[in-house]
């Protein structure tokens, strides 16, 4: 499915998660497992609604998890954990995994790792300066989503940042999340 910046647009646009928070796609883990690599205590894992999340303060602690394919998706509501080189590694041990962090009060984030390895990792509104073990590997991509990885440094402050960050993940994962999901219930697991 070729996905478009209208599929994003109920994340990118509107501020259903707020102003930081963390999406990661993890290929192939139940949503347990994915709770587990990323740290959290297997007594605390227990389904739980974003509503109930947020209404009783449990974030950025606690992480959310959910299906949408063959993919889990971590949400963190004011957290960016997954985007940490060292986490990253852990949940892409065997597999895949993608990170969208939007924080609009520092610096977005996206991450692609694969098996252990950070592939590529970027700041979106500087898609220009990338770094990882093949940074360039997605390059036809992100010019795809509307990331010019070839602009020219610092300028690339009107990029569309989130969102194209967001359909980039769309478009190697072959998943979005359905704003439907979110209301759960979901997996959680405490990890901080």
């Amino acid at each position: 499915m070729a996905f478009t910046h209208a599929d994003v647009a109920w994340l990118a646009e509107d501020d259903e998660l707020g102003d930081l928070w963390c999406l990661t796609f993890v290929r192939g883990v139940s949503e347990v497992e994915a709770l587990l690599r990323l740290g959290a205590d297997q007594e605390s894992i227990r389904p739980l609604t974003y509503d109930k999340l947020i209404d009783a303060g449990l974030f950025p602690e606690t992480v959310l998890a959910g299906r949408v394919g063959d993919w889990t998706v971590l949400i963190e509501e004011s957290g960016w954990a997954c985007t940490e080189a060292d986490k990253a590694q852990v949940l892409s041990a065997g597999t895949v995994a993608v990170a969208v962090l939007r924080h609009d009060y520092a610096s977005d984030d996206f991450v692609y790792a694969v098996d252990g390895e950070l592939v590529t990792y970027f700041n979106p509104k500087i898609p220009e300066w990338r770094h990882g073990s093949d940074p360039d590997r997605l390059n036809d991509l992100m010019r795809e989503a509307g990331l010019d990885p070839d602009g020219v440094p610092g300028t690339g402050a009107e990029a569309p940042s989130v969102s194209g960050a967001l359909l980039l993940a769309a478009r190697l994962t072959g998943a979005v999340l359905p704003p439907e999901s979110i209301r759960g219930p979901l997996m959680s697991g405490v990890v901080g």
